[in-house]
């Protein structure tokens, strides 16, 4: 008869167990859900802050510098002719940074969309003109909206935190 092989591994489950119930509770959707909104939103804003305020990062680049007749239409009308970029009356910086991130529940998980409410109106416009620019007039896209790997990378490090905590 060939050989036979016969493995028993017995032993104490306790601990695996107590690990796959910590898991189970930590990925429940409601729990998810609190941890994008009280990281991964934060987070997300203050990236958005920091790109306004360097106009442009390493996600979008630097954005562009606004063309002459720009320059002057802003400066007629009280604004600083050059600077800072994206910014007039700050509802575009304000929608992007401020205006919080919307996190959906359903019993299979949690899903944040950042900015939480969809613009609407003069805001969509400025949103769309930002992340794409524009024919007519000529607007160069200066995105306001962007991630890149690194901020994967950070997303998927606080998640790893959040999980291996108690």
């Amino acid at each position: 008869m060939p050989g036979y092989i016969d493995i028993q591994i017995i032993g104490d489950t306790a601990g695996v167990e107590a690990m796959l119930q910590h898991l189970q509770l930590k990925l429940m959707p409601p729990n998810i859900a609190a941890f994008l909104h009280a990281e991964v939103d934060p987070y997300l804003a203050q990236r958005a802050a920091n790109r306004f305020a360097n106009e442009g990062d390493d996600v979008v680049g630097a954005w562009p510098q606004l063309q002459p007749g720009t320059q002057a239409i802003r400066a007629s009308q009280g604004f600083g002719a050059s600077h800072p970029i994206n910014v007039r009356t700050g509802e575009l910086e304000r929608y992007i940074v401020s205006s919080g991130g919307a996190v959906a529940v359903d019993p299979s998980g949690a899903e944040l969309t950042f900015p939480g409410a969809p613009a609407s109106g003069e805001l969509a416009d400025k949103v769309q003109t930002a992340q794409a620019g524009r024919g007519v007039p000529p607007t160069v896209p200066r995105p306001v909206l962007g991630l890149n790997q690194n901020d994967l990378l950070a997303v998927l490090t606080s998640t790893a935190l959040y999980i291996q905590a108690p």
